[in-house]
């Protein structure tokens, strides 16, 4: 009975330790991950008030029901739009760095704009980069509001990648974190990355 006794204590110590060194790996991760230098890759417009403009290359390839339906839409206050934030991570450790997902915000001359999250693992190998992606919903009217909808979609189209935040002191503030058992630990504070 004693032996017995001893065999469960020794497996639910050998367990725990298991565990402990789980936590421990998945920490130091954690921490390679919050070292790494982010920048902005790309800033891409997806869509304009329920339209994909990601594969249109100039004007005349709207079709007309599209054109005037960004047309009506820039009339108004608020010409929803999805863009995509493509944010490059370089690893200069010798450690991987690997997260399970992160919160994000965007911010817009300090004030909070957009946020979500990315819920899937992000792993920059030693001495490696990684691209991961942000997709905010925006008001473009906001962001554009002096600019007519042939400048806008003018701006937008040429080649996809031209939208400019940096005159909007826009930063992307980004919380990596990971799943340990049943409870979530993230990174203290946020991480900022400046359009």
């Amino acid at each position: 009975m004693v032996k017995k006794l001893i065999s469960v204590g020794t497996f639910t110590g050998i367990i725990a330790f298991i565990a402990s060194c789980g936590i421990l790996k998945q920490s130091a991760e954690l921490k390679t991950f919050s070292q790494c230098t982010f920048s902005v890759k790309s800033i891409n417009v997806q869509s304009i008030a329920g339209v994909n403009v990601s594969k249109i290359n100039k004007v005349s390839d709207l079709p007309l029901t599209d054109y005037l339906t960004l047309a009506k839409q820039a009339f108004s206050k608020n010409i929803p739009s999805k863009i995509v934030i493509t944010i490059n991570a370089y690893n200069p450790s010798s450690k991987t760095g690997l997260v399970n997902g992160l919160d994000w915000e965007l911010y817009l001359k300090e004030d909070l704009y957009s946020k979500g999250i990315i819920n899937k693992p992000i792993q920059v190998l030693p001495h490696q980069e990684t691209l991961f992606a942000v997709v905010a919903d925006i008001n473009l009217k906001e962001i554009l509001n002096s600019k007519s909808l042939p400048q806008i979609l003018a701006l937008i189209i040429k080649k996809n990648e031209s939208l400019n935040l940096s005159d909007l002191d826009a930063v992307v503030r980004i919380k990596p974190w990971y799943i340990s058992k049943n409870n979530t630990k993230k990174y203290p504070g946020f991480i900022k990355i400046k359009l």
